[in-house]
């Protein structure tokens, strides 16, 4: 199941990043379409303003200047620098008026666009010798409002071929004048961004919605799951942990059945001394199974006075009803234990149980005191434990295998109440086995 729920989350997860990759996609797309379309737009809103001859008289202007300069240019009355220093100043006025004219017509709209026209080079031919006047990229007029990349728009060539014979020629001089508009937008992507705005907003909404689904039906899933091994663990629980004390009754029962005069009354009251203590045990094993379940196999220790020989001899007794043939040697047992009764008998009789399960016949109880505590020592000669299956011994359901195949009856729980009891009292369990040596679990129970 977990596997399952893995599976299910990484799917969940895998979905909503593919998910998000073809919206981004998609939105990229959009958004390469809309600068497109911007792009066009104020490509085809400029060729308006070149075609329309609404740019004539700002041309006019400066050629008239250049035209005017190159006729007294090589009668000596002027230089290549004041020919740049010439064109500097028109620009000034020029760019003011096509600013102006821009903004009262609000040409560009939202956009802010910048649309310079540059002069490349001017060139003054002689007898067919050519003379550069100039050569560069020098500003002829502008709205000059946007600090972006430029973009090159349209280039113009002007040519003036003229001969000697024309009064109104420059004396005879040839020209070519190049000039190459630019346009530049500064806020192109602030406005695709706010007219894409709704559809980010959508997207966003839908991949929330498409994560909170995937949340809510794991999490349902999940609490589901959970309530389900609260069910299997409290069966499960019930069915191992009941078998020792029925298995016990059951004996005494078939005690006090019998219906010849071998029945004394010492029998009597040991049979109902046996059905008594495991009633109680059974009632107490209830409210552990149940208390396992709820809280994630977790148990609450309980304040004991120490634990009296008879309590463990009890134990024992009953232990040895349901396995006659098991021989149990106790040494140094009189040492003082604090713990519940109920706890210790949970602790021991799974011990006992788990060594007969795995071929023992004879186990050797050791209680010893220490300064940090009082030590318990469940020693038996059965089939033993690989070194590389005792790390996962504790763990709930788990199960000595060999060849992946059980080879004992058991739901993998003796062993896990054990480790949960040690742990409330703070305490700690080790096992020291080795394949077909035997086993022994050393408990340190730390006294109050």
């Amino acid at each position: 199941m977990k596997r399952k729920i893995a599976f299910l989350i990484t799917g969940c997860i895998l979905t909503v990043v593919a998910l998000a990759i073809i919206q981004a996609y998609f939105i990229y797309n959009t958004y390469l379409l809309k600068a497109k379309e911007a792009n066009t737009a104020i490509t085809e809103e400029l060729l308006e303003i070149e075609t329309t001859g609404k740019l004539d008289t700002l041309n006019a202007c400066w050629m008239g200047k250049t035209k005017s300069f190159i006729n007294g240019y090589y009668d000596h009355k002027g230089t290549k620098e004041e020919y740049k220093n010439l064109i500097k100043k028109v620009s000034d006025s020029l760019s003011a008026v096509m600013s102006g004219y821009i903004n009262k017509n609000a040409i560009f709209e939202e956009y802010e666009v910048s649309y310079i026209n540059y002069l490349q080079s001017v060139v003054v031919y002689r007898n067919k010798i050519p003379d550069t006047l100039f050569k560069g990229k020098m500003v002829l007029y502008g709205n000059n409002t946007a600090h972006a990349d430029e973009t090159a728009a349209s280039q113009s060539t002007w040519r003036d071929k003229t001969d000697d014979t024309d009064i109104n020629s420059l004396q005879g001089y040839g020209l070519e004048v190049v000039s190459q508009r630019y346009y530049s937008i500064a806020n192109w992507e602030h406005q695709i961004y706010i007219k894409m705005i709704g559809l980010l907003i959508f997207s966003v909404l839908l991949l929330s919605f498409v994560v909170i689904l995937f949340y809510l039906s794991i999490k349902n899933l999940i609490t589901q799951k959970k309530i389900a091994e609260i069910k299997t663990d409290f069966i499960n629980n019930i069915t191992h942990e009941f078998q020792t004390p029925l298995a016990a009754m059951d004996i005494a029962v078939k005690t006090l059945r019998k219906k010849d005069d071998g029945l004394t009354a010492e029998h009597l009251n040991l049979s109902l001394d046996i059905i008594d203590r495991q009633n109680i045990r059974m009632q107490k094993l209830f409210g552990q199974v149940s208390e396992a379940s709820l809280t994630n196999g977790e148990i609450t220790p309980i304040t004991a006075e120490p634990l009296q020989n008879s309590s463990l001899e009890e134990i024992l007794n009953d232990f040895k009803l349901s396995h006659p043939g098991v021989v149990i040697q106790q040494t140094d047992t009189a040492a003082s234990l604090h713990i519940d009764r109920f706890h210790f008998s949970t602790i021991l009789i799974n011990l006992l149980d788990n060594a007969v399960k795995y071929n023992a016949n004879v186990i050797t109880l050791t209680l010893t005191t220490k300064d940090n505590g009082t030590i318990v020592s469940v020693k038996d000669n059965g089939m033993g434990i690989p070194k590389k299956e005792q790390k996962a011994i504790f763990e709930k359901f788990y199960r000595v295998q060999k060849g992946n195949v059980h080879t004992t009856k058991g739901l993998g729980l003796g062993l896990y109440y054990v480790q949960q009891v040690v742990k409330a009292y703070n305490g700690n369990i080790t096992v020291n086995s080795g394949e077909g040596d035997g086993s022994e679990f050393v408990i340190l129970i730390p006294q109050p």
